[in-house]
């Protein structure tokens, strides 16, 4: 059979093995890219592949292609594969009786033109040339479209559609200082119009590190804007990755229901709220999704697993199992909340005698992450005094351990804002050391 559709390759497969699914996927995107103050490309992409995964003789076998006119040959690689797989530990879910509502297409996105995102670019190249004319200015702005299919031998037959939008503009200073760059993000379901805000927001910020402030070894109060807290949060979801947890390397293993973070942290996967990133009703193998706490008040509540990670931990599938089209399912997330607190960033910042606020990081140096440790270079972060910011630290460093530096917190943002596909506010923490050169 060879009519190049992923019927042909589940038909092909269900002859040959006691269990199999097609995993198939399709995109188109168009991108616009500026860099260094200039149009650099105009970008179409299209893609469509599929994977096929099966139970062989009770093991796991993995193939994929691009290439749908051949189904048995696809077949044959997974049978290969399955000879070196893991023991499978899972069934495949069958046809879910409903589907719970999730937004995820608005057709106004494919309207977006390609022309009409090189004139956003121009916007905000315009407002930089504006504000300083040596600022180096880079953008890119791309729309995107996303189909995937999740087939089985239990029944299972579930299409999903999305679209989405993105939109980052930095700005690069190159001085007897050094480099600058300075970055803004966003990325969403729905079509925005213009980056002009990213603009402004990272023309201001270069305002503010135009001067230098000295900094010195001093442990002291420090800020973690959103863009900066995947620091902090980083290592947390490693550790709570099923397959960690289950291999015995992660040190939140065992510990359901202790009290790990400071009571104010609610740490939640919500994979229901309209148009975000990674909105879906479904995960990458059929399991239906639903909102829920990965920690409660602090409290750990549970893990990231897919279906043979439960397998293995003896535990439900949360719903979380992930891939592309060339990949076998692994443990993640959908859309990453921490729930705001009640203090404004601009309140942490005036109530702060001496402190920084950390902007942007740069590498996580030689941490041991599996145990929370991080370890980053400030590639963008600000001195604040008697309450009030005095100017750039420059050549500083921080580090700490997450779940330490997460049991002193002194603010919880009031502010979330979303970034990708997590939504987080400012946190405010006390005990951290700032090492500085010099």
């Amino acid at each position: 059979m060879t009519d190049g559709s992923a019927e042909a390759v589940l038909h092909e497969a269900a002859r040959r093995f006691d269990r199999a699914e097609v995993f198939e996927e399709s995109g188109e995107s168009v991108s616009v890219s500026f860099e260094d103050n200039r149009l650099k490309e105009i970008t179409t992409r299209q893609f469509r592949g599929v994977g096929l995964r099966v139970v062989h003789e009770g093991r796991i076998g993995f193939a994929s292609t691009t290439d749908l006119r051949e189904p048995a040959r696809l077949a044959e690689m997974a049978a290969a594969s399955a000879g070196f797989g893991d023991e499978a530990q899972f069934e495949f879910p069958p046809q879910p009786a409903e589907l719970g509502p999730a937004e995820t297409y608005d057709s106004r996105v494919l309207q977006v033109s390609a022309e009409r995102m090189v004139e956003m670019g121009r916007e905000g190249l315009e407002l930089s040339l504006k504000t300083d004319e040596g600022y180096l200015y880079n953008c890119g702005i791309s729309r995107s479209t996303h189909t995937q299919r999740v087939m089985n031998t239990s029944g299972l037959d579930v299409e999903l559609n999305s679209t989405a939008m993105s939109g980052s503009v930095g700005v690069q200073e190159v001085s007897d200082a050094g480099l600058l760059h300075i970055y803004e993000y966003k990325d969403w379901g729905r079509p925005f119009d213009s980056v002009i805000e990213l603009a402004r927001a990272v023309l201001e910020k270069m305002k503010q590190a135009s001067v230098l402030a000295p900094a010195r070894l001093e442990a002291m109060p420090m800020v973690f804007v959103p863009k900066a807290v995947g620091n902090l949060t980083g290592p947390i979801g490693i550790a709570l990755n099923g397959k960690h947890v289950h291999k015995g390397s992660s040190v939140l293993g065992g510990r359901i229901g202790e009290q790990i973070l400071d009571p104010r942290i609610t740490i939640t996967d919500d994979p229901t709220v309209p148009f975000a990133p990674r909105t879906c009703p479904l995960d990458d193998e059929g399991t239906p999704t639903c909102k829920q706490h990965f920690f409660e008040n602090g409290v750990l509540k549970t893990y990231m697993t897919d279906l043979q990670t439960a397998g293995l931990l003896d535990c439900e599938p949360s719903g979380l199992g992930f891939r592309g089209y060339g990949s076998r399912p692994a443990p993640g997330t959908t859309n990453s909340v921490i729930a705001p607190g009640d203090t404004s960033l601009d309140d942490m910042v005036a109530g702060m005698k001496r402190g920084v606020i950390i902007e942007q990081t740069l590498g996580s140096g030689q941490s041991n992450v599996l145990a929370g440790e991080f370890s980053v270079n400030l590639d963008l972060g600000f001195l604040v005094e008697n309450g009030k910011i005095v100017g750039r630290v420059k050549d500083c460093m921080v580090a700490g351990n997450v779940y330490e530096v997460l049991k002193k917190v002194e603010a919880l943002g009031s502010e979330p804002q979303w970034l990708g596909s997590r939504c987080v506010p400012p946190i405010m923490v006390g005990g951290l050391k700032l090492a500085a050169q010099g």
